[in-house]
């Protein structure tokens, strides 16, 4: 009595026919889903997946390639921002990187900053033009050497100096950054012209 003869394509259809049965791993298309997002549980998934895949015959293999492929091309382009600095939170940084505290009398002409309520002297937290500011100085008077003049007369001398020198900008306010005794002992021997806003700005005044 002979053996039963097995025909190999008719063995490789049913195993075909059988594989196509079997339900696609739910891990296969979240690997999908997550590579396609950039989401950093890819590989994760990944391996959850292939392995179900292998021990259950378990469809989806070509899910998984798709979503690891996925992956790693937004890795590569986040490591190519990064090398270059323009990831979002390096962005981010740079845009808060002209933002510090200074003396009001180191600030020069076309500087923005946050504006103190009235004039006088005072630190100021500077920023960017484009950025969000209620300030902007526009013109520096040098005062020369000797003993600081009196205060009061010093402030109206200059206020009208800087008044006659602002131009026609509408909305602003105009105010004087004067020195102290103690900031005159350090040699600010200056004055600082600037706009104060009535309203919030992101750009400069003109």
């Amino acid at each position: 009595m002979t053996a039963p003869q097995h025909d190999p394509e008719l063995f490789d259809e049913l195993m075909r026919t059988e594989l196509r049965n079997q339900p696609v791993s739910r891990y296969a298309v979240a690997t999908l889903v997550s590579g396609l997002l950039g989401g950093l549980l890819a590989p994760v998934f990944g391996a959850i997946a292939i392995a179900r895949i292998r021990k259950q015959r378990q469809r989806g293999l070509v899910l998984v390639i798709c979503g690891l492929v996925a992956f790693t091309a937004w890795m590569g382009v986040l490591g190519y921002k990064i090398a270059h600095g323009t990831a979002w939170w390096q962005q981010l940084g740079r845009d808060r990187l002209p933002e510090s505290v200074v003396h009001g009398l180191d600030l020069a002409a076309g500087a923005c900053f946050w504006s103190p309520s009235t004039s006088g002297e005072a630190d100021v937290l500077r920023t960017s033009c484009t950025e969000r500011h209620t300030g902007e100085a526009f013109g520096v008077i040098p005062l020369g050497e000797g003993p600081m003049p009196d205060i009061l007369e010093l402030y109206r001398a200059t206020l009208a100096r800087c008044e006659a020198g602002a131009g026609s900008v509408s909305g602003v306010r105009v105010q004087v950054m004067t020195p102290t005794s103690s900031s005159w002992a350090q040699g600010k021997h200056r004055v600082v012209c600037y706009y104060h806003f009535d309203a919030e700005k992101t750009g400069p005044a003109r």
